[in-house]
């Protein structure tokens, strides 16, 4: 089975020089993706915020950071990987679609999956912050109704030629966008909320939930792939992306298989050093580990 990482770009490794040195030791490590995460700003009292979530005791749970905690743009740090990478695939987990515009965006992304060989994975969410959402000027109270036609624009722009769509928010008639992706870009949806799934089921290539328990995979993926299929879709096609971090056992991924996961994206938020011979040998250790076991599956 294939596992990605994710954490660099963030905090001490939101550098240049760090990035690339990340995504080469990665992919000559063995692992398959490289994720980046995202906020455009950070705010010091995040009283607002309350992360949505299938489990209440989360409403409790603090998400905030260090407002002068440094976080990589994921278009800009991805295109930086991508240039310093042969094969491994690049990603977002997760972008923040609703703060971002749509026909730009598939531009941006275009290019990229042009230049980079067909390797950009586009993994999305609605974020839980309205204060960041306030400083985008995007809209939070409607952020699901973007989520759902930021995809349908961005996918139509991608496989039409010319294009066309009308809607309240963006309206285009026979627009050419090139060059176009090398290949259909994956669009995976995180969150783990019951709207979030139905999503997935809807117009998701895959689905990579922010937690996702060894007793509640089983039900949820099940669920998720009936779901899917009463949608009119293949559930077989979808990726499931099961988080993993440093301390998890990597003999759970196992079980996580057999659950219905797909592949494994393992979390190295805070846990990447800031020095590039120290950070290409923690990678190598964290593929030991995992990347291993991954390769048994």
């Amino acid at each position: 089975m294939r596992i990605g990482m994710t954490g660099c770009g963030f905090g001490p490794t939101a550098r240049g020089d760090l990035v690339r040195s990340a995504a080469q030791a990665a992919e000559n490590a063995g692992f398959s993706t490289f994720w980046f995460g995202e906020h455009a700003v950070l705010f010091e009292a995040e009283a607002e915020s309350l992360y949505p979530d299938r489990d209440p005791s989360h409403k409790a749970r603090s998400f905030l950071l260090d407002p002068q905690t440094a976080i990589a743009d994921p278009i800009v740090a991805m295109t930086w990987a991508a240039a310093a990478t042969q094969q491994m695939e690049i990603g977002s987990s997760v972008l923040i679609l609703p703060q971002r515009q749509p026909v730009v965006l598939a531009k941006e992304l275009a290019t990229l999956d042009s230049f980079s060989g067909g390797r950009v994975v586009l993994g999305v969410g609605s974020g839980w912050s309205p204060q960041e959402y306030r400083a985008t000027g995007a809209d939070w109270p409607n952020r699901g109704r973007s989520m759902d036609e930021f995809v349908e624009v961005m996918r139509k722009l991608w496989d039409e030629t010319p294009a066309s769509h009308q809607a309240q928010h963006f309206s285009f008639d026979k627009a050419y966008l090139f060059p176009k992706p090398a290949r259909d870009i994956p669009v995976i949806f995180g969150g783990d909320s019951d709207k979030a799934l139905a999503r997935v089921a809807r117009s998701g290539d895959g689905w990579s939930p922010v937690k996702l328990e060894l007793d509640q995979a089983p039900t949820l993926i099940a669920r998720l792939r009936r779901m899917t299929e009463d949608a009119g879709r293949d559930p077989d096609a979808l990726r499931i992306i099961k988080p993993m971090t440093l301390r998890d056992n990597p003999a759970d991924m196992a079980r996580f298989r057999d659950a219905g996961v797909t592949e494994f994206k393992l979390s190295c938020f805070g846990d990447l050093p800031a020095n590039a011979t120290d950070l290409v040998h923690a990678i190598e250790n964290y593929a030991e580990r995992f990347v291993t076991v991954a390769k048994t599956l």
